[in-house]
């Protein structure tokens, strides 16, 4: 059963069930104290009766003047009036019949406005009724006696039971006005529900689609706060696609360093430029080593809950690995004719990330190269200080803006410098995230037009 159905049968049944208590409960009460009424309003009546019943036999009226005056007191409940003298002779004998007044017309609406006359003299003719006899006297002479018929309790009545039928046929139409309105109120309401729902699933949809939304918010609380909840979904969701899109862009750029250095290295052999030496060989098999760790990490880095692969620390001798950096870009930098310096050749040992330390020089020496013209020179430097080993590389390239050096490190950020530059701008966010998860640190210095330096430092222990 749909939710529209649902809200329609909870107002239905909750407009019958409070009307139905209503009316039982109204119709009680009110039916009581209109009973009370009736007995009180019979009993100061049939006390005006005696009174003149006994003002008429003292001043001895005629028969006829007693049964007119009689009829005037025929009114609901009284069914009939008798009246007897002290010898027994009836006097006068008046009847009130339904559909009758006075014995002639009962002319006060309710005979043929509101019930027939039939119907009427059959309802009133089931019901019992009783005489309420008084002993008519005047400074102890018995005059007469006085005989009241009428209905054996007062909710017998004409009027009492009129008044009943009219509280049922006003509750009938009270219930009727009401289940009309509930219907009415309760379409509008279901109708407009239906719509907050349907958009809500619209929403849900174009989540599962990847698919933007905008949708007009409910103004009922619970389904907007599941719209809210799609929202904030719907952000996260984001949010995991960017980290995915950035980790297989970062993917994409640690293969390709290796991979041209590697490109580099062959054609040289084949050009005969470079011989096949043991050192070259090695460098070599450093960047297979290298593309190897990152296939191995691959599933790890685009895993949705695991943005970076693990860290695995070794002992390392710095001017060694500097070495085979250097070696590896030498030969792409003479091409362009850029100048690559190792000023360091001390022999240090740091225990840390062989791979992200020596992608973060890759990544620092091919930006330097792109951002270096011909003439141009690189130096690479490193020391041990106390707070650890920090490793220099200094251009003589175009330089950083300061507004630019904000975001250098921010993943897919290109500077003002950086027109007509291949790149993603990935490369120092990679940089950036390394030197974070060695718990080492990267700065830099730059000037417009006279070149930039890289500062990384990496503590000596970890």
């Amino acid at each position: 059963m749909t939710i529209k159905r649902q809200w329609m049968l909870a107002l239905i049944l909750s407009a019958i069930l409070s009307v139905i208590i209503n009316t039982l409960v109204l119709s009680s009460l009110i039916n009581n104290y209109f009973v009370d009424a009736q007995t009180s309003n019979y009993e100061h009546h049939y006390r005006q009766i005696a009174e003149f019943t006994k003002k008429a036999l003292s001043e001895n009226y005629t028969k006829t003047q007693l049964a007119v005056q009689l009829e005037t007191h025929l009114i609901d409940p009284i069914r009939e009036i008798k009246l007897y003298d002290a010898n027994g002779e009836l006097l006068a004998d008046v009847v009130n019949r339904p559909g009758m007044m006075n014995g002639k017309g009962y002319g006060n609406g309710y005979g043929k406005g509101m019930m027939g006359n039939g119907m009427m003299d059959r309802m009133m003719g089931r019901a019992q009724q009783e005489v309420d006899s008084t002993e008519i006297s005047n400074n102890g002479a018995v005059l007469g006696k006085l005989d009241v018929v009428r209905y054996s309790s007062i909710g017998n009545s004409l009027q009492t039971r009129m008044f009943a039928f009219a509280l049922i046929r006003n509750s009938i139409l009270s219930f009727g006005i009401a289940l009309a309105l509930m219907i009415v109120i309760g379409t509008l309401i279901s109708r407009r529900m239906s719509k907050d729902l349907r958009n809500t699933v619209v929403m849900a949809t174009n989540i599962d689609l990847g698919n933007e939304t905008d949708i007009e918010r409910s103004k009922v609380r619970e389904i907007r706060i599941i719209q809210q909840s799609l929202d904030t979904l719907q952000s996260k969701l984001k949010l995991k696609q960017i980290s995915r899109k950035r980790l297989l862009d970062e993917l994409v750029h640690q293969t390709r360093t290796p991979l041209t250095i590697l490109k580099t290295h062959l054609e040289g052999f084949e050009d005969g430029v470079i011989t096949m030496t043991p050192e070259e060989i090695k460098t070599c098999e450093s960047q297979i080593d290298s593309i190897t760790a990152i296939i191995a990490n691959m599933s790890e880095m685009i895993d949705a809950e695991r943005s970076v692969d693990a860290i695995q620390t070794e002992d390392i001798e710095i001017s060694q690995l500097m070495k085979q950096v250097v070696g590896a870009l030498k030969m792409q930098f003479d091409k362009k004719q850029i100048e690559l310096i190792l000023a360091s050749h001390r022999k240090i040992g740091v225990r840390t990330d062989r791979y992200k330390l020596s992608q973060s020089i890759y990544n620092i020496l091919t930006n330097a190269y792109k951002f270096t013209g011909p003439g141009g020179k690189v130096i690479v430097s490193y020391e041990l200080q106390e707070e650890g080993l920090r490793i220099v590389i200094e251009d003589t390239g175009s330089g950083i803006s300061p507004g630019d050096r904000e975001h250098l490190f921010d993943a897919y950020f290109r500077g003002e410098n950086s027109t007509g530059v291949s790149g993603e701008g990935i490369g120092l966010y990679v940089v950036k995230e390394n030197m974070d998860r060695i718990n080492g640190r990267v700065d830099v210095e730059s000037e417009i037009g006279k070149g930039s330096r890289f500062i990384l430092t990496i503590p000596s222990e970890r």
